[in-house]
């Protein structure tokens, strides 16, 4: 047991040293502020609404992606309560932006939790963006 221990705090600290600029960003993100920053295959991205998310209001999202990042499809799936697939409908502005809009359906749930999920050409796993809704 104290060996397990010891090796688990040992990998931790490994994993915090360093200077990284990309130190504790994953393939996911949770927004905060109207973005997040993740990473695609080991770069930065990220992605911002145009507007605190609310149901049954047009929101825009950017996306902000490596260089020839291609994205295939993109929608959002509610969480803690199914409300089926919400299409993002997203169009290529240039080498690395994505713009598109969304909208989301009500509840009766005051509180929703929401998964953005964006699926990349080439890349076999989804990139998940998460936010919440208050009504």
């Amino acid at each position: 047991m104290a060996a397990t221990l010891f090796i688990g705090h040992r990998f931790q600290v490994a994993k915090q040293q360093g200077d990284d600029a990309t130190k504790g960003i994953g393939n996911s993100c949770h927004f905060v502020n109207g973005r997040c920053r993740f990473l695609i295959q080991g770069r930065q991205a990220s992605a911002h609404f145009s507007e605190p998310p609310e149901p049954e209001t047009s929101v825009t999202l950017t996306l902000t992606l490596p260089a020839g990042t291609q994205v295939e499809s993109a929608w959002i799936e509610g969480v803690n309560m199914y409300m089926g697939k919400i299409p993002v409908l997203l169009d290529q502005e240039d080498q690395s932006h994505w713009s598109g809009w969304f909208m989301l359906g009500s509840c009766s749930e005051a509180f929703m939790k929401w998964q953005l999920r964006v699926n990349l050409k080439d890349t076999t796993e989804p990139t998940y963006l998460y936010f919440t809704t208050e009504t």
